[in-house]
């Protein structure tokens, strides 16, 4: 009890002397020259009064429109310093003048000096917009100025804002709530929406409520900034808020639902003793509540079919930009050339279709691989997309990947926008690996090998010239006495298996013997190629993977082993351009592995 009282002593001593300490009141705007396009910053700062300050009172402002306000305080070398900042917007061309501000503290009267500002429907050349003024007016400037009053034609104002904004005015008697609001209603499907979630209170509450975001509906929703905090004054009142910001994009056409954000607290006890009770044990605390933001629906809306180009993938924003680099210009012919496209936007570029490359004259294309990345940039969303794909020249010359299209749709105009690479020049000249073992050409290679010599010239090729007997030579006569005892069962699976069948089971038979042969994998992509030509008619040089899979899907292959084949195609493929040094055992599997499905591909393909 003698320390609670000791600690009210100290406190109304304080009090006291914070009453007779020096008050002072500031007033300044950041520019004195704007235009109707501007937005003015008044900013009061008071210094030297202590407690709950109050909001001090503006002056009549004819000219201006105020729709924020903010509050924050300081304490600098024991002196409390209280900052009001009011952002303003012009309604028409004059010289204004802001009146003296006035502010009431402990029965005294403090005010400022009036502050000049000209507004302009443009800003003459060879006038800054700067001239923040502080307690002082400033001079007239003698500028010709338009008396016309005319309306605003540009909100600058961000919707979402102004919104939220105008729903916490709305629930300024309340001590906690929530508000939701975002800057666009009824956007274009993939358009990039801002959403503001902000939970205000103007008394204090225990420890670090628990946040649930919203639940989306036909949205896909980005965090942009989490958990910033502000003040404003709502009905006469000071309120703190916490503020969460999403980007979001709807996903297709229709209705999208925004469901409420979700705080759940226990509020502080309003006790004069509450402060002390922090001190010595934390603060008192009322039964949890919970409150919750309004509920918003959006009208997606899908983007015209009229004018509609093929090369539009669903972007829907501004100031896309396109590239597209290859990583060399000059290739032997066969050699492979990687070719990335970016495209860099606002927004949510992840659920847009990929980029289509045509086939190019001299090139065999490889289907596109996309990455997309989204961060956030002031506002909203920045998004980069990349399109790779892997060109092959298939003879020496000159040739030129032409210039490729990518369109986007411009909500504010309300027309597609097409967009162009640079074309690239690329020279191919002859390949100098003509000795390659193993030939990738899509022809028939007699299993896909050549000999190209042999490691080891032996002196001797036959080790017993002229020194085997006739004995030896009459026993090597007993095959003739096999061949008439498997006579009758060679032509029963003659006929059994008639002339058509025998030729079919052909590749699958040479694609064996060729994989258990195999030593790399090179090898292997070898065997798997000749048994697609041979039995399939598909020349893996020249197919791309999805026309490969249709092929096989219209003989009958069935779905699980389309998938199987689309995961080997990939390994092997990139056998082509990048080999990997394999262990013997890992051969040996991706050969077993390889035979495997070819059984099967026999076996469910027709012909």
């Amino acid at each position: 009890m003698r320390i609670r009282n000791f600690l009210l002593t100290l406190a109304f001593a304080a009090a006291a002397l914070a009453a007779h300490a020096q008050v002072t009141m500031t007033a300044s705007v950041d520019k004195t020259n704007l235009s109707l396009d501007d937005e003015l910053t008044l900013t009061v700062q008071i210094t030297g009064a202590s407690g709950n300050v109050v909001m001090p009172q503006l002056p009549s402002l004819p000219a201006f429109n105020v729709y924020s306000r903010e509050v924050s305080s300081m304490n600098i070398n024991g002196q409390t310093s209280t900052v009001f900042r009011y952002v303003m917007l012009p309604r028409f061309p004059t010289q204004a003048t802001i009146g003296a501000i006035r502010f009431t503290y402990n029965g005294q009267v403090y005010t400022t000096q009036p502050i000049q500002v000209n507004i302009y429907r443009r800003v003459p050349a060879g006038r800054s917009k700067g001239g923040a003024v502080q307690q002082a007016s400033s001079s007239g400037t003698g500028g010709n100025y338009d008396s016309a009053v005319s309306s605003r034609t540009q909100n600058t104002i961000p919707q979402a804002l102004a919104s939220t904004d105008t729903l916490a005015e709305q629930n300024g008697d309340k001590s906690f709530f929530m508000t939701a609001a975002v800057n666009n209603t009824s956007p274009y499907v993939n358009q990039q929406v801002e959403l503001i979630v902000r939970f205000y209170y103007s008394r204090p509450f225990a420890g670090q409520p628990p946040y649930t975001p919203p639940t989306v509906n036909n949205i896909f929703m980005e965090p942009l900034k989490q958990n910033t905090e502000g003040s404003q004054i709502l009905q006469g009142k000071m309120f703190r808020y916490i503020e969460n910001r999403y980007a979001l994009s709807g996903v297709q056409a229709g209705k999208a639902v925004i469901g409420p954000a979700m705080v759940q607290f226990q509020p502080g006890s309003n006790d004069v003793f509450s402060a002390f009770d922090r001190l010595f044990g934390g603060l008192a605390a009322e039964p949890q509540q919970l409150v919750k933001s309004n509920p918003i629906t959006l009208n997606i809306q899908a983007t015209p079919t009229a004018g509609r180009p093929a090369s539009f993938y669903g972007a829907v924003g501004t100031d896309f930009t396109l590239q597209a680099q290859a990583d060399r210009t000059q290739v032997e012919a066969g050699e492979s050339i990687n070719l990335t496209v970016t495209v860099k936007g606002p927004g949510n570029l992840k659920p847009t279709s990929d980029l289509k490359i045509p086939q190019i004259n001299g090139f065999r294309v490889y289907d596109v691989a996309s990455d997309s990345v989204t961060l956030p940039l002031g506002r909203g969303t920045q998004s980069t997309k990349t399109f790779k794909t892997v060109l092959v020249p298939t003879a020496s010359g000159s040739y030129t990947i032409p210039a490729l299209a990518w369109s986007y749709f411009n909500p504010k105009t309300k027309r597609y926008v097409t967009l162009t690479t640079k074309p690239i020049s690329v020279e191919v000249t002859p390949s100098t690996k003509a000795d390659n073992a193993v030939s990738f050409t899509g022809g028939n290679t007699s299993g896909g090998f050549r000999q190209l010599g042999k490691d080891i010239r032996y002196i001797k090729t036959d080790p017993y010239p002229g020194e085997v007997g006739w004995l030896v030579s009459v026993g090597a006569l007993t095959w003739l006495a096999w061949i008439f005892i498997f006579l009758p069962v060679i032509c029963r699976l003659a006929i059994w298996l008639g002339k058509d069948s025998l030729k079919s089971k052909g590749p699958i038979l040479t694609a064996r013997n060729q994989l258990k042969k195999a030593c790399v994998e090179e090898q292997v992509a070898a065997a798997v190629e000749e048994f697609l030509l041979k039995r399939f008619h598909i020349n893996m040089g020249s197919s791309k993977l999805r026309e490969t899979m249709e092929i096989l899907k219209q003989k009958g292959v069935h779905p699980d082993t389309l998938k199987a084949f689309a995961a080997l195609w990939q390994r092997l493929d990139a056998a082509r351009f990048a080999p990997e040094n394999l262990a013997a055992a890992d051969t040996r599997a991706l050969a077993a592995q390889a035979l495997n499905l070819l059984k099967h591909l026999d076996s469910e393909g027709r012909l």
